[in-house]
């Protein structure tokens, strides 16, 4: 199976004894990714998205959110301009954003799926580098619309413990298809034109564009 981040070529890393899915790790990225055998279809997963309930009211999910917003206001400021990709249903963030005076746009493929059309000097993707099937195109196109200098903020709970991989809850989504280690990111600093600029290690992430 080729790793969809680096292309590699990996071996099965391990299989599920109840849902049965299989699992891949890359030795060069350290990704562990689902079997493509086990992606639900599009309409599945749209649904599945569609239950999510998460709008600017709810004081646990703009908590959630903050813990990237927070760090990422130590390099944007209300001059910029960003974008909110794989926003879902309702783009929070981008109204937190805008509460803040710092312009935001959204984008979902799913529910607003409008072509990006302009680079922008910031980009969010919270909670949405595990569900890409090909993270190698997602960053391909998120990088294309980032200025130079420009930074990405990203939401996604890092892999530390591959010895209990298969009980981890993250896991448990079946839109969940990708696991990014720290080092993972390393890889994605090295090889898509990148520098790490915060990490708290555990689930936020911001690069900055070279």
């Amino acid at each position: 199976m080729q790793c969809p981040l680096c292309h590699n070529q990996t071996s099965i890393f391990e299989q599920h004894k109840l849902t049965h899915k299989i699992y891949f790790t890359c030795s060069i990225c350290k990704l562990v990714f689902l079997s493509s055998d086990f992606y639900l279809d599009a309409d599945k997963e749209k649904k599945r998205y569609a239950l999510h309930q998460n709008n600017i009211e709810s004081k646990d999910y703009v908590e959630f959110l903050n813990r990237i917003i927070k760090p990422s206001l130590s390099y944007i400021d209300k001059t910029m301009h960003g974008l909110d990709y794989g926003c879902g249903p309702d783009s929070v963030l981008a109204k937190l954003l805008n509460l803040e005076n710092i312009n935001c746009d959204y984008y979902d493929p799913f529910f607003f799926p409008n072509p990006l059309a302009k680079k922008y000097d910031f980009i969010f993707a919270t909670e949405c580098f595990e569900h890409f099937f090909s993270p190698s195109k997602a960053l391909e196109t998120i990088s294309s619309h980032l200025k130079s200098g420009g930074f990405l903020s990203i939401m996604t709970e890092f892999n530390t413990n591959t010895d209990k991989f298969l009980d981890w809850n993250y896991i448990k989504d079946p839109t969940h298809v990708c696991f990014y280690s720290l080092e993972s990111f390393e890889y994605i600093s090295q090889n898509f034109g990148f520098e790490m600029v915060y990490t708290d290690k555990t689930r936020c992430i911001i690069l900055q564009k070279s």
